[in-house]
């Protein structure tokens, strides 16, 4: 597996990266509708044209998932469904804290699977907001060693 910070032609990737996204979304989320992720596509697919550091893990032409990146923050973490389990995520994130020196991620209360994910690497979580959903976003930290 490859990892590498996408520098040219975002736009090209980002329909890739977009695919990844709609997957993972459709495999995970119960609580959003198909409507819900159709409303959310384009602004998805804009954020990760803009996004300040986009890194992706590839192995051979396939890319396997992303990590998007602001001001040590994670806003995005997707990996196809196909590949999870295979310490994708774990190795993006890791890549990440050491080489971006990321330190946050907020995470919607209702994904479980995200939740038991990033307290597993390492990360706390130490506030929550409510958003305008009736979903809370918690907040959470890497445990720094």
């Amino acid at each position: 597996m490859i990892l590498e910070k996408v520098t040219a032609n975002k736009t090209a990737v980002a329909e890739d990266l977009i695919l990844i996204w709609e997957d993972s979304i459709k495999y995970i989320s119960s609580f959003l509708k198909e409507e819900d992720i159709a409303k959310l596509k384009p602004l998805v697919k804009l954020a990760i044209k803009n996004m300040q550091t986009l890194l992706i893990a590839k192995e051979k032409n396939t890319i396997m998932g992303f990590i998007a990146l602001e001001n040590k923050k994670i806003e995005m973490l997707f990996v196809k469904p196909s590949f999870w389990g295979k310490g994708i995520g774990k190795a993006l994130v890791f890549f990440a804290i050491e080489n971006y020196h990321v330190v946050w991620v907020d995470v919607s209360e209702q994904n479980k699977r995200a939740l038991a994910f990033y307290k597993h690497i390492g990360f706390s979580i130490f506030s929550c907001s409510k958003t305008n959903t009736p979903f809370l976003i918690l907040h959470m930290k890497w445990k720094q060693k």
